[in-house]
């Protein structure tokens, strides 16, 4: 049941974008449609991510940032499989092993779309640069299994 539900958002959020990609490759060709489309995917990703990413006001608050970031986690499960893979003093790292939009993205043939969606991360990441620092080795949106989001306290 839980597959079915992820299926069935990631559809629903995705399709606009397929058939804005789609429409316009007719008059642009599908690389610069899928840049057009992309970036806007990027920024309604990013829209999204202040459900899952906390707020802190300065990087010596990196302390509470764990904490706020599990209970935003709860939030997110039913869409995702998502498991605190390491956490320290300086370092919250995160393992998502599933991702309904690129999944659905890859599905429908617009595998070159999921980048787009993955790019809102470091587009937060930016934003917070004087917070905390964020990696990640891996990400669904470019054909790995899973994601890791690392987000490091500045010393």
């Amino acid at each position: 049941m839980k597959k079915i539900f992820r299926n069935i958002i990631g559809y629903m959020v995705v399709s606009p974008f397929v058939v804005a990609t789609t429409f316009l490759s007719f008059f642009f060709g599908q690389e610069k449609a899928i840049e057009i489309v992309g970036k806007r995917l990027t920024k309604s990703a990013k829209r999204s991510l202040k459900f899952w990413v906390p707020k802190i006001d300065n990087a010596k608050d990196f302390d509470s940032f764990p904490a706020k970031m599990k209970k935003k986690i709860r939030l997110w499960e039913p869409l995702y499989d998502i498991e605190v893979s390491k956490e320290s003093n300086d370092v919250f790292k995160l393992h998502v092993s599933n991702c309904p939009f690129c999944e659905a993205l890859n599905r429908l043939g617009m595998s070159k779309l999921s980048p787009y969606a993955c790019e809102a991360d470091w587009d937060i990441a930016r934003d917070n640069a004087d917070k905390w620092i964020f990696e990640r080795n891996c990400q669904i949106g470019t054909g790995d299994s899973y994601c890791d989001h690392t987000y490091i306290r500045i010393k």
